[in-house]
């Protein structure tokens, strides 16, 4: 499978300004929520909670992506052991965190996840994006099952490059109503006494680095986590990437870099919403 990925930095890309550093409450809360994304569901629950509430901190109705966005800290080697992944340095994959309120929920947005073709809501990729489903596909969005797994091929255009790659992107349901892990019993399931609360949950990482059509650019790694919480009147969105990305003889700093991906992630934000106010059931 191939995927065409073309960065895209526009001339302002690079703003004069950038996203914070996130706060530690912060860091520890995005970090469990990757390293976690497999843990035990009252483990995932507790980190998702966390983020909720660092989340809440920041201005999500801005219009200002650079109100709604913070920059965590870099994953580790064991952060990303158990994937399968390109023989790189992890660190020097560049981190930016966006998020947004939404007027949808998490069970209105499952709809754009089952689309195989999913260029209606990816602006850099208008030609071609398409999503295989490896499992989940028939029960993932009624709740019978908790899993996910997709594989992903597309084409991004513009002005910088052109790279060819494929990546792995899971999902998965998680009841924020569950307990806190401290207040389960030794030996005892978790279990939600009250009215059910679903998140839902997405890891995506790439096992190769591919190399771009002119030869002269590379998307070497990246891994993304992404949440859909519900939230009074819609629900709260965010993505968290780690990204490197080598640009042979091009002057690209990695302020522009990460404005670029950050300026992304929030245009991908406003194709979801735009979609979903057209389709949503």
């Amino acid at each position: 499978m191939r995927v065409h990925l073309v960065l895209f930095v526009a001339a302002g890309a690079a703003c004069r300004r950038d996203s914070p550093a996130a706060n530690p409450e912060f860091n520890d809360a995005i970090h469990q929520c990757f390293v976690g994304f497999r843990a035990p569901a009252v483990e995932l629950a507790f980190a998702l909670r966390a983020l909720e509430a660092e989340t809440a901190a920041l201005d999500l109705e801005s219009n200002d992506v650079l109100d709604r966005s913070v920059l965590p800290e870099p994953l580790t080697e064991a952060d990303v052991a158990s994937l399968d992944h390109p023989d790189r340095d992890v660190t020097a994959a560049l981190p930016i965190a966006v998020a947004t309120h939404s007027a949808f929920t998490p069970d209105d947005a499952v709809q754009i996840q089952l689309l195989t073709d999913q260029t209606p809501v990816e602006p850099y990729s208008p030609d071609y994006f398409e999503r295989s489903f490896v499992e989940g596909e028939d029960c993932f969005p009624e709740h019978t099952c908790e899993w996910l797994l997709t594989t992903n091929d597309l084409v991004k255009k513009n002005i910088l490059m052109e790279v060819p790659y494929e990546f792995q992107k899971d999902f998965r349901w998680i009841d924020l109503g569950l307990p806190d892990p401290a207040d389960v019993p030794a030996g005892e399931d978790p279990v939600n006494d009250g009215a059910e609360r679903w998140a839902m949950v997405a890891q995506s990482w790439q096992s190769e680095s591919f190399v771009g059509d002119g030869g002269d650019t590379t998307l070497a790694q990246s891994f993304t986590v992404e949440v859909w919480i519900p939230a009074e009147a819609g629900m709260t969105r965010l993505q968290a990437l780690w990204s490197e990305t080598i640009l042979d003889g091009l002057d690209v700093s990695d302020d522009t870099i990460t404005a670029t991906a950050r300026g992304g992630i929030d245009r991908n934000f406003g194709a979801q919403e735009d979609w979903l106010e057209a389709n949503a059931r």
